[in-house]
Parts: C-alpha cells; sequence; structure tokens
C-alpha cells in the first residue's frame, strides 16, 4: 500500500522547483556581474532588486514564491503517512507567500511609503530565512526515515545544518560582510531545494508505487 501520495502534482511541483531554482541562480547570479554600480560582497541580494535588470530579479522572486507553495503541498502529500508535518508546510508555505512581498517592497524607494516598505520588507525577509532554515531542517529529518525519500539523506541534512548555521553566523557576527554572508546563504537553500526536488521526482517515479 502506498502511503504517500507521488502523483502527477508532484512531479509537477519537482520540476516547478528545480526550474525556479535554476532561473533563481542563473539570473540572481548573472545580477552580481551586470550590477558593475555594487559591491557583491557587501550588499545584499535585495538591492538587485531594483535598478537595471531589477525587473528579471524580481521575477526569480514571484517565481520561487510559487514554486515553494507547491513544494510546501507536494512534499507533505509525498512524505510517508506517520512521518508528515503539518509545521513543515507551513514553514516553507510562508515564505512562499513572503517572497512576493519581499520583492514588490523594494518598489517603493524614493516614495513616500519608503519607511513602511523598508520595515515590512526587513521582516518578510528574515521570516523568510528563519522559516526556510527550521522547514529545511524538520523535513530533512523526516525524510531521512522514509525508505520513499531517504536517498542521499545525509546531503540534504548537511545542507541544512550548513544553511542554518550561516544564518545564524550573520545574525551574530556583525562584523562580516553581509553581502557575502547572505548569497551564500541564498546558495546552501538553493542547493538543499534542488536536492528535494530531485528527492520528489524518485517519490513520484512508477517503481514506488505499491510501497
Amino acid at each position: 500500500m502506498n502511503n504517500g501520495a507521488a502523483s502527477p502534482t508532484t512531479r509537477y511541483a519537482a520540476h516547478l522547483m528545480t526550474v525556479a531554482v535554476i532561473a533563481f541562480a542563473a539570473i540572481c547570479g548573472a545580477a552580481q556581474f551586470w550590477r558593475t554600480d555594487l559591491d557583491p560582497i557587501a550588499v545584499p541580494l535585495s538591492i538587485y532588486l531594483t535598478g537595471p535588470g531589477g525587473a528579471y530579479v524580481r521575477m526569480t522572486y514571484y517565481l520561487m514564491g510559487i514554486a515553494l507553495i507547491f513544494f510546501a503541498v507536494s512534499s507533505y502529500r509525498a512524505t510517508a503517512v506517520p512521518l508528515r508535518s503539518g509545521l513543515a508546510l507551513v514553514l516553507f508555505a510562508v515564505p512562499g507567500l513572503l517572497l512576493p512581498i519581499v520583492a514588490a517592497t523594494e518598489l517603493f524607494k524614493d516614495t513616500p511609503y519608503e519607511g513602511q516598505a523598508a520595515l515590512i520588507h526587513g521582516l518578510a525577509a528574515q521570516s523568510t530565512f528563519l522559516t526556510l532554515s527550521f522547514g529545511m531542517l524538520l523535513l530533512s529529518s523526516r525524510w531521512r526515515r522514509d525508505p520513499r525519500l531517504r536517498a542521499s539523506r545525509y546531503l540534504g541534512v548537511s545542507l541544512a545544518w550548513l544553511a542554518t548555521a550561516i544564518l545564524w553566523l550573520q545574525t551574530f557576527m556583525r562584523t562580516l560582510p553581509h553581502g557575502l554572508m547572505q548569497k551564500l546563504l541564498i546558495v546552501l537553500i538553493l542547493l538543499w531545494l534542488a536536492w528535494a526536488a530531485r528527492q520528489l521526482l524518485r517519490a513520484a517515479r512508477p517503481r514506488y508505487a505499491g510501497v
């Protein structure tokens, strides 16, 4: 009996996440080179949301937000019933809702609403990183015990813990270059999401039907 829910929806969510990860990495990575007016070591990624090419960077935020919502639901359904976590679902759905807000608030620069937008942006961005890091840790620990999703389990757990360590390191060590540390954190999150998408694709293969 299949106690997970590997389905065409699972494959769709996995493919969507893969596309989102590639698009995010490619466009945001390229922005580090086309924005010659910015110091990539010093400035965070949010600075690239406006200015030359900002529309493309915002597009990747919107795409990743959608992908995270589909991933949240599909990862929950693909997990074996005894190991499912409603909290993990929420921890991935919340950043899916917040990422478009993070991107959109940057559009209020040089307007009367800049102060309020900056406050919302900061809260949304920090909440996104926190919920993703805890979601990665929680889902990785659940998938370690799921026969259908435990392949390369140590890679997933290691990436989740490393990303969490970088998050708290940059929080408590303010002297570290903010832009570099944030982008390193984002790279680790993207690697984890790519790993998780591959796990979902494995779970959705026909040979798992009847497990």
